[in-house]
């Protein structure tokens, strides 16, 4: 079980170097929150019959994780699961935590409802406070 379940774009190259100052912070500190990593846009399109083994499998991480913390790429806007991952985690009254690694990215729909914590992504103690 992780403190925080992450979804973010690996494909965006400052949400892969957030990836890495998390890993770096969680080495160099334990009250670190442990986290896990989720692709915004796993390899099966949200609409076919595979996905749904993918969103138990993600719906019951999201339920284990104390929560959620979407890192808004980009292409995070157009992600349906992304907003799949929003709605599932505020049904389940976990957190929502985001950032944006750009302030010019538009933020996904499911925000909205979700009413989310922003947070600085570059900054370890926006994180550590948090940790439940």
């Amino acid at each position: 079980m992780s403190d925080l379940f992450i979804s973010y774009q690996s494909a965006d190259p400052l949400a892969h170097s957030f990836q890495l100052q998390l890993q770096k912070w969680a080495d160099q500190d334990w009250e670190f929150p442990s986290f896990s990593f989720h692709e915004q846009e796993p390899p099966i399109k949200f609409q076919t019959r595979a996905a749904g083994a993918v969103r138990r499998q993600l719906r019951k991480e999201i339920k284990q994780a104390h929560q959620l913390l979407v890192i808004v790429s980009r292409q995070t806007w157009q992600s349906e699961w992304t907003d799949w991952e929003i709605a599932t985690a505020y049904e389940a009254d976990k957190q929502v935590l985001a950032a944006k690694v750009d302030s010019t990215n538009i933020s996904p729909l499911g925000l909205l409802t979700a009413k989310p914590v922003w947070i600085d992504p570059f900054d370890p103690i926006a994180l550590i406070q948090r940790k439940f």
